[in-house]
């Protein structure tokens, strides 16, 4: 399994609809091509003009994953993409088998509500239930 990590930042006046329609075209994109991962936002609050950061986990065959990846990095409404890391994904991780998100083809989630280990991030991607998001909200 492929796995690639990375980050950017949002485009100036991103809004909660544009977050939306992020999940949603990702949602739809990743079922049809096998692929899987998370997408994590943050913004600083306090600065009504800060652009928010994105950093996205994908993971799927290799062509498809780093295709995807292409394609992602023409999308205008972020700028700045780092690859953080790119390669086949670990195995022995502890209870993570063959993918770390293997029942989200694109999950949303702002930086403020994970836990600040990587147990603990663990633990949370493997027990948050999607369902209980509703609509992407900019606050963080």
């Amino acid at each position: 399994m492929h796995a690639l990590l990375y980050r950017s930042t949002s485009r100036p006046g991103l809004m909660a609809r544009d977050l939306n329609d992020i999940i949603e075209e990702a949602t739809v994109r990743n079922r049809v091509l096998g692929v899987t991962g998370l997408l994590l936002y943050g913004r600083i609050e306090a600065i009504v003009t800060a652009s928010g950061q994105f950093v996205q986990w994908l993971e799927g065959p290799e062509d498809t994953v780093e295709a995807l990846y292409d394609a992602i990095s023409e999308d205008p409404r972020h700028t700045d993409l780092e690859v953080l890391g790119r390669g086949d994904l670990a195995s022995g991780l502890e209870d993570a088998g063959p993918r770390l998100f293997s029942a989200w083809s694109m999950g949303l989630v702002r930086m403020s509500e994970l836990p600040a280990t990587l147990d603990g991030f663990l633990r949370f991607s493997a027990t948050w239930d999607r369902s209980d998001v509703g609509e992407a909200s900019l606050a963080d």
